[in-house]
């Protein structure tokens, strides 16, 4: 690898960009390069983390007097980023490159810019594999630093620091050096300065191989993607709030284990999570975000987490169930014909208007709470009845009913009970439908 001698195909010329310049060897060095190639650089920006004192202060002045003689316009953060690390729970150094990329990409929109260039180089992606390996990363931590995602760009992701150094020197342009960058305390600087000069006395070219090495794992990585999202198009099924796999389908898969990982990942469950699915017992319950998943005797359901519906009382027209739902309850009140004329189905429900005690509402399920459903003799836990259905712990959850005065009329989605059904005496009926929002 060497210093580009031309734009790479991460970048066009016509492309708006946004630098990001820290005063740094590696910046300083990927501004300037860009200039000599005529990109279209519309910013140069600088984040001052105010860290490290005066020398904070003496980097945001470099680039600004930089950008004054290059005749770039240059823009600046300043973070407290101490106080946010410790109100957010994190360390330092997450909190300052959360930061950072949420800056960019609030000014990227600001000044309509395509891209944010930022100058990560080869041993920067040398260092991130060995990190990831170090903390028992999977493949995709192995793929190291990609030459660009969603608003960002990296341009000298194949050259060296060496490359770097070189380049800077041929051009007499100075730069400055940030001194927590020799602080072995942090993991990365620790792989900088002992790990890799240990690794290059029996490899010299170790950085340039690591760095090979992730890029053809990318290519891996992406044949892996195409085959699990061709499998994911094919056995997975969409439901209302999520989606779910039989059981069957996914030991089909040649390596269940990894469609499982990659599948709920995307949901934000741990690769420890869809192990323990994978051979845990029927009923068991993850949570992780927004998100619940559950083993089924059939299947793998991953879900929204179930709101709890506090008793709403509802009204003849379609009532929601809450701002977000995407569902809801119809209610009208019709003139009754005959039973033989009724249509019957899970999501409908036909009630004689004559047993509803008081108002209609619809509220969750709750704990020990019994109905009597139609067809059946004696009441029933809702739980046991749900149960005997091979309901989801999910769906006992999600679970709602229809009640009146004196109880469940209505198991949504389910039956009803017993005291409301429409017979021959019947004259009028209340319908309840189920209905689900485009």
């Amino acid at each position: 690898m060497a210093f580009p001698h031309s734009l790479p195909p991460v970048i066009s010329p016509a492309q708006r960009l946004i630098v990001a310049v820290s005063g740094g060897a590696d910046s300083v060095a990927m501004l300037l390069f860009l200039k000599e190639m005529h990109a279209n650089i519309v910013a140069v920006a600088h984040c001052n983390f105010q860290l490290r004192g005066e020398e904070s202060e003496r980097d945001e002045h470099f680039v600004e007097t930089l950008c004054r003689r290059w005749g770039c316009d240059f823009r600046v953060a300043r973070f407290d980023t101490k106080s946010e690390a410790a109100a957010c729970g994190e360390s330092i150094e997450m909190a300052a490159r959360r930061l950072r990329y949420e800056w960019f990409d609030s000014l990227r929109k600001e000044l309509n810019a395509d891209a944010v260039a930022v100058a990560h180089h080869l041993d920067d992606d040398a260092e991130t594999v060995l990190l990831n390996l170090i903390r028992g990363t999977g493949l995709r931590g192995l793929c190291g630093i990609p030459p660009q995602r969603e608003g960002i760009v990296r341009p000298l992701l194949n050259a060296s620091r060496e490359d770097i150094l070189k380049y800077l020197e041929s051009r007499g342009q100075d730069y400055v050096t940030d001194s927590s960058n020799s602080d072995t305390h942090f993991t990365r600087n620790k792989i900088r300065h002992e790990v890799l000069p240990l690794l290059r006395s029996m490899n010299r070219h170790i950085s340039d191989g690591l760095h090979r090495m992730a890029q053809r794992l990318r290519r891996y990585a992406e044949l892996c993607d195409s085959v699990v999202n061709r499998f994911r198009r094919e056995h997975v099924t969409s439901l209302p709030d999520g989606e779910r796999i039989l059981l069957a389908d996914l030991f089909a898969f040649p390596v269940p284990e990894l469609f499982l990982e990659m599948w709920l990942s995307e949901y934000g469950f741990s690769r420890t999570q869809s192990e323990a699915l994978l051979t845990g017992r029927v009923g068991m319950l993850l949570e992780a975000n927004d998100y619940l998943c559950t083993r089924t005797h059939d299947a793998i359901e991953v879900r929204h987490l179930p709101v709890v519906i506090a008793p709403c009382e509802l009204t003849f027209k379609v009532n929601t169930l809450r701002s977000d739902s995407p569902a809801g309850i119809e209610m009208k009140e019709v003139p009754f014909s005959s039973v033989s004329a009724l249509r019957f189905s899970p999501t409908e429900a036909w009630l004689d208007a004559s047993t509803v005690r008081g108002k209609l509402f619809v509220r969750s399920i709750r704990q020990n709470d019994r109905f009597r459903p139609f067809g059946m003799k004696g009441s029933k836990l809702v739980s046991d009845y749900l149960t005997d259905r091979h309901a989801s712990r999910i769906d006992k959850l999600a679970a709602l009913a229809v009640c009146d005065d004196d109880g469940i009329l209505w198991l949504v989605n389910q039956t009803i009970d017993a005291r409301c059904a429409v017979t021959d005496k019947t004259h009028s009926m209340i319908h309840l439908k189920y209905v689900l929002f485009p």
